[in-house]
């Protein structure tokens, strides 16, 4: 099955909105902060935030953030001082998610490899996440490591401040744990 790799446009917010409902928890992101989010992808006219397409329905999604651009004096879960780059020059994977239905045909590789390439043109030194410890089989944070991602720093409850419905603790507030991780470029 073939895919293609496109920039997440202003105009996909919808769309995109639907699919993270559907795939991350339903609402984990409004609108409005998706599109913040979205914009903050975007730096010399590149675009770090990813979709991947099938037969022109949308299979995944890779939001990531442009280095300088994302980290607030609010910003939580992360260890600056164990970082070996400047925050200035770090950026962010803030959410990879593909639906079920394509999985396993390397849609969340290419997302992810082509935006640490285009997170690289935009000066990037290094590429910040969040694993999710409870993911199934700890799939997230063996993913990462595939890629070269280190691990950080353990963050219990980092998620328990979003008012959304998790797809593992749901009902419940989120209780998951995240792994910061870097991957130097």
């Amino acid at each position: 099955m073939s895919f293609e790799i496109l920039p997440i446009e202003i105009d996909d917010v919808d769309e995109v909105l639907a699919f993270t409902d559907k795939w991350i928890g339903k609402n984990y992101y409004d609108k409005q902060e998706l599109l913040d989010i979205l914009h903050m992808g975007i730096r010399d006219g590149l675009n770090a935030s990813l979709k991947a397409v099938v037969s022109g329905q949308l299979a995944g999604i890779r939001i990531s953030l442009a280095p300088g651009n994302w980290i607030k004096p609010t910003s939580r879960g992360l260890t600056k001082d164990l970082w070996n780059v400047e925050s200035d020059s770090m950026a962010y994977f803030k959410s990879l998610f593909v639906s079920g239905d394509f999985q396993k045909i390397g849609i969340g590789r290419a997302l992810s490899s082509e935006s640490i390439r285009v997170l690289g043109e935009m000066g990037a030194k290094g590429v910040l996440c969040h694993s999710w410890l409870e993911s199934p089989g700890n799939s997230s944070q063996k993913y990462l490591l595939s890629f070269g991602f280190q691990p950080v720093k353990e963050h219990k409850l980092f998620w328990s401040v979003i008012d959304y419905v998790c797809t593992k603790c749901g009902p419940s507030k989120c209780s998951c744990t995240a792994i910061e991780m870097v991957k130097y470029l």
